[in-house]
């Protein structure tokens, strides 16, 4: 459960009241979020995923259509079936690569670390959108899904957990046929992403990111100054 000496203002979801950490703003959530691909194996308790998955339901969506589908996995049985075509194709295509820096190598390894070891992530989620309940232009379908995503990977954040976004299962070259055979997903109902979940097993610092006079531009593309504001 929460911690009451943590916190210092309540918040209401749907029909869960909880307790916010005073530690987190939302700037400050954004600016300290990582992807982290090694997790404790502590269960993450039934109220802060609850809590997740109502945050991510209040994101924006295309018309307002809400075509969200949250597929979340615990049992480490179903994690390993699952498991089982996403690492082979993502080994497939690993081995179709070259010239990779070690920079991207190193990415990789981890990446590949986290895919075998997926049995003992505490939680993982499918997020799936509902075809026959969003526009039919890839753009508007993406645009539906993401910013619901951002919300729970942020809440999960705020709530001291950790996340990480992958690709895995989310298209036939990743494994998405035979995840959504073994899920029972619906032939309308499309796999966008798949992000980790639970307690961080490493801390890690605020992201290294360009300064936004790197890729910000005014009124024109190139102008890098901002005036006439």
């Amino acid at each position: 459960m929460i911690s009451l000496c943590e916190v210092r203002e309540s918040l209401t979801l749907g029909e869960i009241r909880f307790n916010m950490p005073r530690e987190m703003t939302v700037l400050e959530g954004i600016n300290s979020l990582r992807s982290v691909r090694k997790f404790k194996s502590d269960p993450v308790p039934e109220d802060k995923l609850r809590i997740i998955l109502e945050s991510a339901s209040k994101a924006a969506s295309g018309s307002n259509t809400q075509p969200w589908e949250f597929v979340v996995v615990r049992d480490a049985k179903m994690k390993a079936r699952l498991k089982e075509p996403m690492l082979r194709t993502w080994l497939e295509r690993l081995a179709g690569g070259s010239g990779m820096s070690q920079r991207m190598r190193d990415v990789y390894d981890d990446a590949t670390e986290m895919l075998r070891n997926t049995e003992k992530a505490p939680v993982i989620i499918y997020c799936c959108i509902d075809l026959d309940r969003v526009g039919k232009s890839e753009e508007v379908r993406y645009a539906s899904i993401y910013p619901a995503v951002q919300n729970l990977m942020l809440a999960a954040h705020a709530l001291g957990l950790a996340t990480c976004l992958t690709v895995h299962g989310s298209t036939p070259t990743r494994g998405e046929p035979e995840v959504k055979k073994l899920l029972g997903i619906p032939e309308n109902v499309k796999i966008t992403c798949l992000v980790y979940l639970g307690y961080p097993a490493v801390r890690l610092g605020h992201p290294k990111r360009k300064p936004i006079e790197k890729f910000t531009h005014y009124n024109h593309y190139g102008h890098r100054v901002l005036s006439g504001f």
